[in-house]
């Protein structure tokens, strides 16, 4: 993971970008369009080819996103093609770009004006662009039929973690001639490695050293007549089967069914993602209700853990919240009715330790200032709305959501699927794998399936397949307090602990961390203790003397040693998948490790890296 800087560009005459520091044009001067369609759609068989693709998932990998304009007109065309084709095979389009040098906002924005056949596309890119952060972005576009997985980040590190084979390969960027450190042998091998028996590849160069690099690597290669003044550019196959593919994580459950047991915010992003999919699912929930254990909280702080250093635990931290940013949002706006809050969040240097580290933390200049920025305490007290004696980070994307409201919005519209079911006050006891089916027994029924989720919080380590976790239940009470002095706060406040904004009358104030707490039940010894912390660490604020108690909330948190989530296959029990270890973490979490199960049971592109696929597996353990 390095740090990102942005494409320097300026616009020619006809108002086309070009990269300073190639001095090379991201499309052609004759239509940008026009050469996108000749050169990576024409020569790769598409649209055609969706038609007797023999997949639910067409993958396209792409190497240089720039404007964003080979995507851009692959969606369209992809999106023309399902409306002519209700019923083909083929009705998700995966396209998965690199770029090292991700184009600024604003630029993007002016580099697309040209495009004004396509500029409901144009305005939906610009509205989920994320931020210059190293890793996998995925933006989801057509109710989840096409995602753009922006993988930001040199293509000689990026390639090395995808694992998914192409059906597609728009070999694009700078000229050979120009940008030399792109075109090495180890791009075309790796190019290889994620190809299979059918993928094409299409390229505007035609330049020996990227026609022999190819032929070396093992494909065939055709030269054609090029776009508009080119003479010429190349295509390519496969000579024969690779050798190098990395076979899918999972395969497809066979009846394309899956079950879910827990009934937490994990278990109901993942049904979610996975019924989004076209699978039929069953949620075993042993409440009488989802989220009534951890997930429960009406107030839940969302926000990255950060570190100074581009560190993998940041990484994963950073795509999970801005993923998360989108996925609830997205949900919103389908109609699912939570209270959510974008208001920022402040975390409070409380003491000089913490304040160096903070400093350390923007000093090294790895995050970007539209994540995280240092404040003073005059700026701190600015956005808090409350006088503040300390300064500290702020965090203007990050806020709090109630995840009992997403999780019980969530089930509303999953029940009115054909293929989803729940089973209430259903007490799972073990399970087994006997003949290829998960036989699961219960204090209701027992019940069989192909594949097996589990995702039940501090329970995730009951069973004889997962009891080698090393599974910690922390309890936690968070209070809610009534205080008028408080309600002109306008972000969520963090130090040991956090204040958030009121919410119907109530701030929330949290949250213990009890190592030794056996029952989830409430007591005034905690309320107190919550109280006294932020008089501790916000050095008695006056603001805060009249606070009054008038309910709480205990539940566990599930943790492992490494404070790492655990997400994916187990070891040695196929088709069992774990979702958990979350921590404090849920809110945020779930969403995009929901995401890369879905995608692991049903062998699509993964939105996350190999590297940190590894750092979250079961196999750690």
């Amino acid at each position: 993971m390095s740090k990102l800087s942005h494409a320097k560009i300026h616009f020619n005459d006809q108002g086309t970008p070009v990269a300073a520091d190639f001095d090379d044009v991201y499309f052609s001067n004759d239509g940008g369009l026009a050469e996108t369609d000749y050169v990576f759609l024409q020569h790769n068989g598409l649209p055609k080819r969706w038609q007797a693709h023999p997949r639910s998932a067409f993958h396209i990998i792409e190497t240089g996103f720039g404007t964003g304009a080979n995507f851009l007109l692959s969606w369209l065309r992809f999106r023309q093609f399902r409306a002519q084709h209700p019923k083909a095979c083929c009705q998700r389009l995966y396209f998965s770009s690199v770029e090292k040098f991700p184009l600024s906002h604003a630029d993007l924005t002016r580099a697309l004006t040209v495009h004004s056949e396509l500029s409901e596309l144009c305005q939906q890119l610009l509205n989920a662009y994320p931020l210059a952060v190293s890793g996998c972005h995925r933006l989801s576009f057509d109710h989840g039929t096409v995602m753009l997985d922006l993988w930001f980040g040199d293509v000689s590190t990026v390639l090395p973690q995808l694992d998914t084979p192409a059906d597609a390969i728009y070999l694009d960027g700078f000229a050979p001639s120009k940008n030399p450190d792109m075109w090495q042998d180890s791009l075309f091998s790796q190019l290889y490695r994620l190809s299979r028996p059918g993928t094409q590849l299409s390229t505007f160069t035609a330049a020996g050293l990227v026609k022999r690099g190819l032929l070396q690597a093992g494909f065939s290669v055709t030269k054609v007549k090029g776009f508009g003044r080119k003479r010429e550019m190349l295509t390519a196959c496969l000579s024969d089967t690779p050798t190098a593919v990395t076979a899918p994580e999972q395969s497809a459950p066979l009846d394309g069914a899956v079950t879910i047991i827990g009934g937490g915010i994990a278990s109901l992003c993942s049904a979610l993602a996975l019924t989004q999919r076209g699978i039929t699912v069953t949620l075993l929930c042993e409440d009488a209700d989802v989220a009534c254990q951890a997930s429960q909280n009406r107030q839940g702080a969302v926000y990255p853990n950060l570190h100074a250093n581009l560190t993998d635990d940041s990484q994963l931290h950073v795509q999970a919240f801005l993923y998360a940013r989108r996925f609830y949002q997205h949900w919103q706006q389908q109609g699912l009715d939570f209270a959510m809050d974008w208001c920022g969040l402040l975390h409070i240097a409380s003491n000089s330790q913490l304040q160096q580290r903070q400093h350390k933390l923007i000093a090294n200049g790895f995050w970007p200032e539209q994540l995280v920025q240092q404040v003073d305490p005059h700026a701190a007290t600015e956005l808090a709305g409350l006088p503040l004696a300390q300064g500290g980070i702020y965090f203007p994307l990050a806020g709090w959501l109630n995840p009992q409201q997403f999780c019980r919005q969530a089930l509303a519209y999953l029940t009115k699927l054909s293929h989803f079911s729940v089973q209430f006050n259903c007490k799972v006891s073990a399970i087994r794998k006997n003949d290829g089916l998960w036989h699961i027994s219960s204090n209701q029924q027992a019940y069989q399936c192909s594949t097996l989720l589990l995702a039940c919080g501090s329970a995730l380590n009951q069973f004889a397949q997962t009891a080698g976790l090393a599974l910690n239940k922390i309890r936690g009470q968070v209070s809610h307090v009534e205080n008028t002095a408080m309600a002109p706060l306008k972000t969520v406040l963090c130090h040991k602990g956090y204040i958030t904004p009121q919410w119907q009358g109530l701030h929330s104030v949290g949250a213990t961390f009890d190592r030794q707490g056996t029952e989830a039940v409430v007591t005034e010894a905690d309320n107190s203790e919550n109280l006294a912390l932020v008089q501790a660490q916000l050095h008695q604020p006056a603001w805060f003397a009249q606070s009054r108690v008038k309910s709480a909330a205990a539940a566990f948190r599930a943790t492992l040693p490494d404070h790492l989530p655990v997400a994916g296959p187990v070891p040695e029990q196929p088709a069992l998948y774990l979702l958990g270890g979350l921590g404090a973490r849920g809110i945020m979490l779930s969403p995009l490790l929901a995401e890369l199960i879905a995608c692991q049971i049903c062998a699509e592109p993964l939105p996350l890296s190999l590297t940190l696929r590894q750092k979250i597996s079961a196999s750690r353990f």
